[in-house]
């Protein structure tokens, strides 16, 4: 089978029937289709206790998988085996469809659903698992209207169930307790020979099932239509094999926007998807909306995906789903996903969350938002049938986020480890009362986040100690400082100092020592952090400059602004053109005629000349150059990238800390940067790391001791070989003192650092927190790169090319060396004596955990097997030449 039909069964294995069949067809969004038929809610007990039970017995991620693909497997193969299409997957629920397009139609389609139910109850409730949870099932059937709503963009796509068969089958679920089956009215109101069906009747006309005669409904049965294998055509080399598809006429991009990026990765790199299995630490973010019905629904969908996207966009997380056949409209997004992994993802989830439910809740359609965030471990993989399959998570978090959405109503709730790891300033949060919450023994605290309790300090912070390393590269720096100083009016200057290297390894530092040389020699300084958030709001950079340029920054009102912008210009020829800082200021001065006769190029070329004037203007008061500091700078806004030029020029310098540019940056915004970034007044300056030998001094820094034990010098520099991440050494401490397995003395002249008696710090796991940021750090790698990392973390200290090309049997030699020489240049491997070797053994460790138990078995089989053929081999040989 040829390998494109292989990535489009993947496709097609993610999708329902129903979607696939409409994909084609989609050509405006949102789009909405309507259909009949009757749905199963089946609702599955026990999957988060016994998530929760694999990880505290420490059972494989393997073990976890193979069991939750047995049992949603095996409800899934009765399901496709009666005919029905699994529409959605939602953790431990799933709605499922049968279409019914007619009356007479839909008595069969009951027939078949109470059927299939019947035998996914005798076979999949009490269902035993390995670590004691028995899994149960309870099911809800109804009839009726069913509408999907396709929203989303060009790029990606959602969709998600609504209508009356929804809320009845909704409604009936809620009737269920495990082990039974129940119909909804307008389910029983199809079901034909009543007498051969036991039930008991319920509340509001609902009816559970009971028992069912082994003949019934059996002429209902027999006017299907004939045999599966003659009814539909099949393509892609006779698959669904179950599924009854024409995909005669469905391609692959028009299936693509359906999928989650991280399939997408794997389909794309043709690895199985066994490789997203994996217990991974990920933000989870459940939004409940209460939309207003006397709107178009698919509008206000749309409306508020496209809100919702924007957000998650610019914080680099991933829509997951959205619900609506269970807790109203619901939309599911995850931070730390692979590919998606970043040091900061706990507070950039709070953030957008807040910055979403604040967008969200100013459209007419939405009465309330409310929004639970919790982080922690929880299962992250493609699970289900073969032929019908899902990107999904699963866990106790997952549960406890959509608990904390439904119990605090119009509020951004979030747990406890949510705060923590956010980094973010206790005023942001406020505890919430204690709520029993459903399934949770103790939940812990829980706080609502409010994202304007705190103002923006845009100062970079001070430094207590002195910089560590980067020597040449700080020369560089003052220099450059001492030719902006130094200039005349006919000298050019460098206008910007861009500073750029790994998240942790010291470019705030970096700046903050470039700042306190220019403070010694005279220069005016501002400076600004822009953040996530300012990459949406236009001109947020360039508005912070001018007002911290004018000394404005802390005259919040726009009269007060405008009486000492008068008192300052007011008679000059710049007085005339200051109506054009009126949208960046928030203030209302009168336009000159000047000013008001000009077009709008003519006010763009205006705004820009009148940039430029007020920096030269503010140095006279001086007589000095500026710095203007910018840290984050991978955050501005692409409308003051394309004025931050013409703030620089005589006597002015940008020192810009410039991280890494994140996913689905708008396009606009690359013209402006580029032009800076790319022009021959910019001068680059990368931090790759410390040096080994400062990693003692840099102890004493965090520690703010004047020693350390050999013991914790000797240990990080082989966790942590190779150029030293500051940040990951920072991290590293922490979690020992927080943990107690360091002591600070303080006897004596000075304070000194000492293991805690009894501790092996050889014993050391690596902190969450670290673990983070290095899956991180492998998730930001090229794709051939990450998995050459994980696959070589399986061997020994030392290896060579030939090893790791035996490992990857599908990558051509010529492209694993490529590989290695990334993996080389990146400070991951290092070259010595004709071997490789990582640099570091706790990202070993790391990639090493990023595999599956399936996975590492494979790959020590096969490294077992090259080193028979290498070693015994060539010894046999040997050997029979001797003896002969």
């Amino acid at each position: 089978m040829k390998k494109t039909d292989e990535a489009s069964k993947e496709l097609v294995a993610h999708l329902p029937d129903v979607v696939i069949e409409a994909a084609r067809g989609l050509k405006q969004l949102p789009a909405v289709q309507k259909l009949n038929g009757v749905l199963m809610f089946l609702d599955i007990s026990g999957f988060t206790a016994m998530c929760e039970q694999f990880s505290l017995q420490n059972h494989g991620v393997d073990e976890l998988t193979k069991t939750l693909n047995d049992y949603l497997g095996h409800i899934e193969d009765l399901v496709l085996k009666a005919g029905g299409d699994v529409i959605e997957f939602a953790g431990d629920a799933m709605l499922i469809r049968w279409n019914a397009p007619s009356v007479e139609a839909s008595v069969t389609a009951i027939v078949k659903a109470i059927i299939c139910s019947r035998r996914i109850m005798k076979t999949c409730n009490n269902w035993d698992t390995e670590v004691g949870v028995k899994l149960g099932v309870k099911i809800g059937l109804s009839a009726g209207e069913v509408f999907l709503t396709y929203v989303g963009s060009k790029s990606f796509r959602l969709f998600s169930s609504s209508g009356q068969a929804v809320r009845d089958v909704n409604e009936a679920e809620r009737y269920c307790e495990k082990g039974t089956i129940i119909l909804a009215p307008s389910a029983w109101a199809l079901c034909p020979e009543r007498k051969g069906i036991n039930v008991e009747k319920l509340e509001e006309g609902h009816i559970k099932v009971l028992n069912i005669r082994k003949t019934w409904a059996e002429s209902e049965l027999t006017k299907e239509s004939p045999p599966q294998e003659q009814q539909k055509p099949k393509a892609l080399g006779g698959f669904p094999s179950l599924r009854q598809l024409n995909l005669k006429n469905v391609h692959k991009h028009d299936l693509r926007p359906f999928i989650a990026a991280p399939v997408l990765h794997k389909v794309d790199e043709n690895q199985p998807m066994e490789y997203l299995c994996e217990m991974r630490d990920v933000t989870v973010v459940f939004i409940n909306l209460s939309l207003d019905h006397g709107h178009d629904h698919g509008r206000s969908l749309q409306g508020v995906y496209d809100k919702i996207s924007t957000s998650v966009v610019q914080f680099q997380g991933v829509i997951n789903k959205i619900f609506e056949f269970d807790k109203g409209t619901s939309f599911l997004v995850l931070f730390g996903l692979p590919g998606f992994k970043h040091e900061d993802e706990v507070g950039h989830a709070l953030q957008c969350s807040s910055q979403i439910t604040t967008t969200v809740n100013d459209m007419i359609e939405v009465r309330q938002v409310s929004v639970g965030v919790t982080t922690g471990k929880v299962f992250c993989g493609v699970v289900g049938h073969p032929e019908r399959h899902e990107y999904t998570v699963i866990g106790p978090k997952v549960n406890m986020a959509a608990r904390l959405m439904m119990n605090y109503p119009g509020k951004l709730s979030c747990d406890e480890e949510t705060r923590t790891r956010s980094y973010l300033e206790a005023a942001h949060f406020h505890d919430l009362p204690e709520i029993k919450l459903k399934g949770m023994d103790n939940p812990g605290p829980i706080s609502e986040y409010i994202d304007s309790a705190v103002g923006k300090d845009h100062s970079i912070p001070e430094a207590k100690h002195a910089l560590l390393g980067y020597t040449p590269e700080f020369l560089d720096a003052l220099n450059t400082l001492e030719k902006v100083c130094s200039s005349s009016s006919d000298y050019r200057h460098p206008l910007f100092l861009v500073v750029e290297g790994e998240p942790g390894v010291g470019k705030t530092r970096f700046l903050r020592a470039v700042i306190d040389a220019a403070i010694k020699n005279d220069m005016r300084i501002a400076c600004s952090r822009p953040t996530v958030s300012s990459t949406s709001n236009p001109y947020t950079t360039a508005c912070y400059l001018i007002t911290e340029l004018l000394e404005l920054a802390d005259i919040p009102s726009p009269q007060e602004r405008e009486q000492i912008l008068e008192e300052r210009y007011g008679g000059t020829e710049m007085y005339n053109s200051l109506s054009l800082l009126n949208n960046l200021l928030g203030i209302q001065l009168s336009a000159h005629e000047s000013v008001a006769s000009l077009s709008p190029a003519g006010r763009t070329k205006s705004l820009q000349r009148l940039l430029g004037r007020i920096v030269r203007d503010t140095q006279l008061d001086t007589n000095t150059a500026t710095l203007i500091a910018i840290d984050d700078a991978q955050y501005i806004d692409k409308d003051s990238w394309a004025y931050l030029r013409f703030f620089a020029g005589y006597s002015c310098l940008f020192v810009l800390g410039m991280g890494e540019l994140r996913k689905g940056a708008e396009s606009e915004a690359v013209e402006g940067r580029e032009k800076i970034l790319n022009s021959p007044l910019c001068i680059h300056v990368k931090l790759d790391g410390l040096e080994s030998i400062n990693m003692e001094p840099l102890l004493c820094q965090l520690l703010e001791v004047a020693s350390v034990p050999r013991e914790l010098t000797n240990l990080l520099g082989s966790r942590l070989a190779g150029k030293i991440n500051p940040s990951w050494v920072k991290q590293c401490v922490s979690n020992l003192l927080h943990h107690q397995l360091l002591e600070i003395n303080t006897k004596g002249k000075q304070p000194h650092c000492n293991v805690a008696e009894g501790v092996r710090l050889i014993d050391l796991e690596i902190p969450a927190s670290l673990s983070g940021c290095m899956i991180a750090f492998i998730d930001r790698l090229p794709a051939a790169e990450g998995t050459a990392v994980k696959i070589a973390s399986i061997i020994g200290a030392s290896f060579n090319n030939a090893v790791l090309s035996h490992l990857m049997p599908l990558t051509p030699a010529h492209k694993v060396l490529e590989s290695i020489g990334g993996l080389i240049s990146a400070g991951v491997f290092i070259y010595e004596n004709g071997l490789l070797r990582f640099q570091s053994a706790t990202l070993q460790e790391t990639a090493y955990g990023l595999l599956v138990e399936k996975q590492r078995r494979k790959l020590h089989e096969r490294y077992a097997i090259y080193l028979e053929q290498r070693y015994l081999g060539f010894s046999k040989k040997k050997k029979k030449r001797c003896s002969a």
